[in-house]
């Protein structure tokens, strides 16, 4: 029997940024078995609006009002949420506290955190007492987003399912980071003079993309390489004319300061690199002359190479991969579950079937009908 219901999912949004305004742009394409049923956020200038006000396009807002709490948020529609997209911050220390409180309400969670990946490599006892507090509450836990959790690890070890014996990745995303968030603003580096980049770098206070490591560590554990150190490196742009960074929070970023970055990586076993990655964040980097691309080559008894042109778009793509893992995150099991670990095809979007009605040489007429649950 399918583990998935076929009643819709009532899921609360905490957070209605950049990344919580694309996940509703996700939901208004049609997902007839997800339900907004509560909005939180900390902004008093959302707080007290209806939903379906600032997202008039998503028809599924009702009458949802934006609350600055997620107990006001559960007590306007009581027993109806199941789960909770956490579109909010990145830092362990500072998502601790809203993760917690939303296992205690006997909600599962989606994070779009990136330290939420694969929290037991660098943030063990946090991921401890997540996965506890989950355990005990039956909930799920999950951290979901598009890199990582999509192009530097799930799209490559699908590839990877095609051949064996596999010695060596390398991996390159180049992005554009237009309209990107204050979240990654403030912990990545962008905007701000080089000299000021690398000095934060090196204090910890910036770390820029975070998670390469931890999608390194989840290639060589599925795929079963050695690797014994990891090194990571990060370069800057600069531009002598203002470039638009499509946010209030930098709005036009001015001639000198860091409008690009480039992070590499590499996974090493015995000092030789086995996995390498480098990551392209830019502001309109067709002004660079960069194409936005993710590239994977694996060469293991059969060489893959495999392109997506254009890459997976950053946030849009991160709130496309929240919104289609929900099914399956209620569906897991309690506890601290991997975005990795879950349905590679993902829930069907809709409880919609095929029958076949009538067939002749060369044409197949299909009847499209709703159904139970997928098996």
């Amino acid at each position: 029997m399918s583990p998935y219901s076929t009643e819709p999912t009532g899921v609360i949004l905490f957070g209605l940024g950049s990344l919580g305004s694309l996940v509703m742009r996700c939901l208004s394409s049609g997902y007839p078995l997800i339900r907004v049923v509560g909005a939180v956020d900390h902004d008093p200038e959302l707080v007290g609006s209806k939903l379906s006000a600032l997202h008039p396009a998503c028809a599924g807002a009702g009458d949802v009002v934006v609350r600055a709490s997620l107990a006001e948020a559960l007590g306007d529609a009581p027993g109806a949420a199941k789960l909770m997209y956490h579109l909010t911050e990145s830092a362990p220390e500072r998502i601790e506290g809203q993760l917690a409180q939303a296992i205690a309400a006997g909600l599962n969670v989606i994070s779009a955190s990136e330290a939420m990946f694969y929290p037991q490599l660098r943030h063990a006892a946090f991921a401890e007492r997540l996965d506890a507090a989950a355990r005990a509450a039956g909930v799920s836990v999950c951290g979901v987003g598009i890199n990582p959790g999509f192009s530097f690890d799930a799209v490559p070890l699908a590839l990877a399912r095609a051949t064996c014996g596999v010695r060596r990745i390398a991996i390159t995303r180049a992005i554009d980071v237009t309209g990107t968030g204050p979240g990654d603003i403030d912990h990545v580096g962008y905007g701000l003079p080089p000299d000021e980049f690398r000095q934060k770098i090196a204090s910890g206070r910036i770390v820029g993309h975070m998670g390469m490591p931890e999608s390194m560590v989840k290639l060589a554990e599925h795929l079963g390489m050695e690797i014994d150190t990891i090194i990571e490196a990060w370069d800057t742009e600069t531009a002598a004319f203002p470039v638009d960074s499509g946010t209030e929070t930098l709005g036009m970023i001015p001639p000198g300061h860091v409008v690009g970055i480039i992070q590499s990586g590499s996974a090493l076993h015995d000092g030789v690199a086995v996995i390498t990655m480098r990551l392209i964040m830019y502001y309109q980097p067709e002004r660079f002359g960069i194409e936005p691309a993710d590239t994977i080559d694996i060469e293991g008894a059969h060489h893959i190479r495999a392109a997506l042109r254009p890459a997976a778009l950053s946030l849009f793509g991160a709130a496309n991969t929240i919104v289609n893992a929900t099914a399956d995150v209620v569906a897991a099991s309690p506890g601290l579950v991997s975005v990795l670990d879950i349905s590679t095809a993902g829930h069907p979007r809709a409880n919609t079937r095929y029958r076949v009605g009538r067939t002749e040489a060369g044409r197949i007429d299909l009847v499209r009908e709703t159904a139970g649950p997928a098996v």
